[in-house]
């Protein structure tokens, strides 16, 4: 019985190691300019700065990207939902003045949506597609796409109407 049980686990274990040898070529690494863009840390922002005093478990730092920042609209307090908003504001501004402008969407097969989009970035508008979602997405998400799209769609038309 014993001899079995150190069988099972040897093989077990080898089977293990094994696998740890191998070679990743079925992992995905997502380096496209829509996930470096989404998840791209602004040092420089300093909308609701002054919040950051008031919740110290809270660093301004930590929030200073359109994923991260769109986690300050989940939560319950008027305030950090409002500095979530401002920043959210802030960084597609900034996008669009880098020549970045970005347009967050989701649904169902937003994924392939966004690959074929972004596949010509020198169209008219230059816009870089974002799925942040497949299917289904938390409220706070959906409302920080609406946030984003409306500044950048703002800036687009500002942008062509001089």
């Amino acid at each position: 019985m014993i001899r079995k049980i150190f069988l099972l686990s040897s093989f077990f274990s080898f089977f293990l190691a094994e696998s740890q040898n191998q070679d990743d070529s079925n992992t995905v690494e997502d380096n496209s300019i829509a996930t470096q863009l989404y998840t791209k840390c602004f040092e420089n922002l300093n909308q609701g700065n002054e919040i950051f005093l008031k919740y110290p478990e809270f660093k301004a730092s930590t929030f200073c990207s359109l994923i991260t920042c769109s986690f300050l609209l989940s939560y319950k307090e008027t305030d950090l939902q409002i500095t979530g908003e401002q920043r959210l504001i802030g960084i597609a501004t900034q996008l669009f003045k880098e020549g970045n402008p970005v347009y967050l969407i989701s649904g169902l097969e937003s994924g392939s949506t966004e690959k074929k989009k972004n596949e010509n970035l020198e169209d008219d508008n230059h816009i870089v597609y974002i799925s942040y979602a497949e299917c289904t997405s938390p409220f706070f998400l959906k409302r920080a796409a609406d946030i984003v799209n409306k500044q950048t769609l703002s800036l687009i038309k500002n942008e062509s109407s001089k």
